[in-house]
């Protein structure tokens, strides 16, 4: 009688795990296919494409950024070493 309460219960417990992981796997599987006009797409297409753009530029900005300051700090460094150079 033990063994045949813990089987049920092992199946209940079974049962309510499984089957919420399998509703929510086929709600993915659903959700993944592609529907809606190729003009839709096309927008969307070029929104991506623009935002890819506008981050290029906002990186590039970025590394001209660093490059000018490290270009002054280096130059700060050279007058450093020429000063100190020249005390000796």
């Amino acid at each position: 009688m033990k063994k045949l309460h813990s089987m049920l219960l092992a199946g209940m417990l079974f049962l309510s795990i499984a089957v919420p992981l399998s509703w929510a796997a086929e709600d993915e599987a659903k959700g993944t296919g592609m529907s809606g006009k190729p003009q839709e797409f096309s927008e969307i297409e070029k929104t991506l494409k623009t935002e890819k753009m506008d981050d290029l530029v906002r990186r590039v900005s970025d590394l001209e950024q660093a490059n000018r300051f490290l270009s002054r700090r280096m130059q700060d460094l050279e007058r450093t070493v020429f000063d100190y150079k020249s005390r000796t």
